[in-house]
């Protein structure tokens, strides 16, 4: 019985270098992804500033863009058909997760600013925490708690010192509070989907979805649109919202969905200030101050807190082994 035990010792360090593995893998995904969303951002408001592009537009091209390249990638792959059980879910993901918040996302970022729309999303830990322990039990640790606050106070400094250089509307800070919100619910509340399915499977189906009723109620302004009168730079822009901010980010996020708690993903927003205000610096619309470097600093400490939170899982393995 005794050399039975010890036989058992390198299964289960075997499964969680697995699983430490599989943690880096998720935020080395999410990283990139968090990459793209902060330069989605300001790229989309020059997008859809006066001579650019409309909002009905911006949803079009990357809702079908998005499914046509998620389609063709899947033809590469073993096919994954999809459980009876899970198509009611499929379809109000795709509402939650695409077209609640990448959608009201692109009319809410036209009305207002990249850096209220990045102050907004500093929500979304929060109130992931408190959803996550209502609905997923997870629970409220005093490190959990101090990193989102933490954050918090990081995002709060960064664009408070950078809310001169931009201005907003209180309908569209509004509706960019409502994307976020939509994109919380869908981390929440459809993990279960989100592990059961690979990320192309996944994606190809929330696109699909979210594109039936946008291509007629977008489609006329696309019509509308004087595509000859665009510069080389604004189609460049296209692309990069559509395949990067779309099909590569989106292709990432189920990754780290996989492996990482809401929670965790969530305090990711907290980059968001930080790399408007980095990518400003660097095209040289903004400076580099002691108090954007101070903020930053927060930012990822809080990340840092709240990755290093006991989970749930955790907690009731501790409660296990002290029984």
């Amino acid at each position: 019985m005794v050399l039975r035990l010890f036989s058992l010792f390198p299964v289960v360090e075997q499964k969680h270098i697995m699983a430490q593995r599989s943690k880096t893998q998720g935020h080395i995904a999410l990283i990139v992804a968090t990459l793209i969303f902060g330069l989605n951002g300001p790229i989309s408001k020059v997008l859809l500033s006066p001579g650019g592009i409309v909002p009905e537009v911006h949803i079009l091209m990357r809702f079908t863009g998005a499914a046509i390249l998620f389609w063709i990638t899947s033809l590469f792959l073993p096919p994954e058909p999809i459980r009876k059980a899970d198509r009611i879910k499929i379809l109000l993901g795709s509402l939650f997760g695409v077209l609640g918040n990448q959608g009201v996302f692109a009319i809410g970022i036209s009305m207002t600013s990249p850096v209220n729309q990045s102050l907004i999303a500093t929500l979304g830990p929060i109130i992931t925490m408190i959803l996550a322990a209502i609905l997923l039990h997870e629970p409220i640790t005093w490190m959990k708690a101090g990193g989102v606050l933490v954050g918090a106070t990081g995002a709060v400094i960064l664009v408070t010192n950078g809310m001169q250089s931009g201005s907003g509307s209180l309908v569209g800070d509004l509706l960019c509070a409502c994307a976020t919100m939509s994109y919380i619910l869908y981390l929440i509340l459809f993990k279960s989907v989100i592990d059961r399915y690979s990320p192309i499977t996944l994606m190809k189906w929330f696109f699909l979805i979210s594109s039936i009723p946008v291509i007629p109620l977008c489609l006329p302004a696309a019509l509308q649109m004087p595509w000859q009168s665009f510069s080389i730079t604004q189609y460049l822009q296209m692309g990069f919202v559509v395949f990067f901010s779309t099909f590569i980010a989106y292709m990432l996020l189920p990754i780290s969905q996989k492996v990482l708690r809401p929670t965790v993903i969530s305090m990711y927003n907290y980059a968001q200030p930080v790399l408007v205000t980095s990518f400003a610096f660097i095209m040289g619309i903004e400076g580099l101050s002691v108090s954007k470097v101070i903020a930053a600093g927060f930012v990822f400490a809080g990340v840092f807190l709240v990755t290093r939170s006991k989970s749930r899982a955790d907690m009731l393995k501790s409660e296990h082994q002290s029984d």
